[in-house]
């Protein structure tokens, strides 16, 4: 079932975000009159087509994935005024830019909705501190607040990722702006090379900075010291050795502490407080000792926070944040380039289709327009490259013929074509490939 919802996550994403991206090229045209030949959702045998007023065949096609606007004079050169190769080097570089930007005001309108609406997300309120980290270094502490890392204001874990995001492969120091029960504090990071060639999936976990996730119990493996014991799904930790237990992150290093010794439980369970002695197991794998449980993922109140706009400022919010995830796309494929970020950090269908049948299943309408969104502005941002094929591209070969004087030869033109559709089909297979090694671990 799982994946009949991936699969038709990842076609109503696409299909949406194409359809944007070639109705902006499509709107472009005509705003320049500009005739339109064929205008199509999809790749292969058309299933379905019909034609306007303007003589525009419109094709819903075979393959769900890509989609295109072919317009009079595209690939040749014609006099005629209503043919793209007869337009101003401005008009055309206009229309070529309609489909990125597209993508990018649908990010601006969904985005504005969504924070119109509201939405419950976890506050930058650090939870357990790992000890000999580099945050346990730094002086961080339970319950401290992240306002601010380097120059980017944060309130939600999330906005704490994206600033961190920033700073990948990199060496210097990450600044942060804390605020904590004796007041504001400046804290710093050192890093080098940070996380150079690595697939890191949560930053703040990686400088040893824990969700405040709270010590409630989801499962319990099967003939494991913790269902030996009589610990039960849905029982609290609170202590541990006599130890108030305040967060998840905590249990594993208070029984690792102990060096495979029993250890005294005090739980809660419903409203009665039980005392357990569970005596834990080495595990060679994972190279640690283990009772056998996993966490609820139940996050401490304290750690949410509600966060609504008024439309002006949802809509200002929202620029900004297209705009910072469209700049932040374009650093992250620079330094993908120059080697500070891995390559493996590149995803495909089949990770879109997951991520977008996901958050169709747990996390609802909300958290697929996110999706949408984001996709979006990922497609905008991989048409600007300057790959021939890509609307980037194209551009490039426009400005390249009008400093030049004259058209580029066929020859080059072939080749530069040739180059283009290799390249892209080259990104495609390796972040395919990319999505298939995840799907193996």
């Amino acid at each position: 079932m799982n994946f009949l919802f991936y699969i038709f996550g990842f076609l109503t994403l696409i299909s949406v975000i194409t359809a944007i991206h070639e109705a902006g090229h499509y709107s472009m045209a005509r705003l320049f009159k500009v005739t339109i030949l064929d205008f199509s959702i999809g790749m292969g045998k058309s299933l379905k087509s019909w034609r306007d007023k303007a003589n525009t065949e419109f094709h819903l096609r075979m393959l769900p994935i890509g989609g295109f606007v072919k317009m009079k004079g595209e690939d040749e050169s014609r006099d005629a005024e209503d043919s793209f190769s007869s337009k101003k080097y401005y008009q055309k570089v206009l229309i070529l830019l309609a489909g990125p930007l597209a993508n990018f005001f649908l990010a601006i309108i969904l985005l504005t909705g969504l924070n119109i609406y509201g939405n419950t997300a976890i506050s930058s309120l650090v939870g357990f501190v790992d000890k000999e980290s580099p945050s346990y270094e730094a002086g961080f502490k339970k319950d401290d607040l992240i306002i601010k890392i380097d120059s980017y204001e944060v309130s939600t874990r999330s906005d704490a990722q994206m600033a961190l995001s920033r700073r990948l492969g990199e060496t210097g120091d990450i600044i942060f702006q804390v605020r904590s029960s004796d007041g504001e504090k400046s804290l710093k990071i050192p890093i080098n090379s940070w996380l150079q060639g690595e697939e890191p999936s949560d930053l703040l976990k990686n400088l040893g900075i824990n969700v405040p996730i709270k010590p409630i119990i989801g499962k319990i493996l099967t003939n494991s010291p913790a269902e030996i014991s009589g610990l039960k799904k849905n029982d609290e930790i609170l202590e541990i050795d006599n130890e108030v237990v305040y967060s998840w992150s905590e249990i594993k290093n208070k029984i690792n502490d102990n060096l495979g010794l029993p250890s005294d439980f005090k739980i809660k369970r419903d409203e009665e407080i039980i005392f357990l002695t569970i005596s834990p197991e080495f595990s060679d794998e994972k190279n640690e000792w283990l009772i056998g449980i996993s966490a609820s993922n139940k996050i401490s109140p304290e750690a949410l926070v509600f966060q609504r706009e008024a439309p002006l400022s949802a809509l200002s919010k929202a620029t900004i944040q297209t705009f910072n995830v469209v700049n932040d796309s374009f650093e992250f494929l620079y330094k993908m380039i120059i080697g500070y970020v891995s390559p493996k950090n590149l995803g495909g269908p089949v990770m879109i289709g997951q991520f977008a049948g996901e958050s169709l299943i747990y996390g609802g309408l909300y958290s697929f327009l996110l999706l949408v969104s984001y996709v979006s502005i990922g497609l905008g941002v991989i048409n600007l490259v300057p790959i021939p094929i890509l609307d980037g591209g194209q551009i490039l070969i426009l400005t390249i013929e009008r400093l030049k004087g004259s058209p580029l030869s066929p020859t080059v033109l072939d080749f530069t074509y040739r180059f283009g559709i290799s390249a892209v089909i080259l990104l495609m297979v390796f972040a395919f490939m990319n999505d298939i090694s995840r799907i193996g671990v």
